[in-house]
């Protein structure tokens, strides 16, 4: 089955860095650009439910992606992952 979270993507100016943030799971990595910080987010999502599959855990439904996009000025992108 194919799930998709919103990521939301926070630019930092200080570091020129991009953290990419799937908020219903609490997950969150930092990239040099939008690209390589979506890659992450990608492969932790990936993983995060990969695991949480074996060990039977509950995992959150993901917030629509226009809740997210509308409350939201930062860059806002939907990350799939098969579970």
């Amino acid at each position: 089955m194919l799930v998709s979270y919103p990521c939301v993507f926070y630019y930092d100016a200080e570091s020129n860095s991009y953290t990419a943030a799937i908020h219903d799971l609490e997950l969150f990595v930092e990239g040099n650009t939008v690209e390589e910080a979506f890659a992450r987010a990608k492969e932790i999502l990936v993983t995060y439910l990969k695991y949480a599959k074996k060990y039977d855990e509950d995992v959150n439904d993901p917030t629509p992606f226009d809740e997210v996009k509308n409350d939201n000025k930062n860059t806002v992108l939907l990350i799939d992952a098969e579970i």
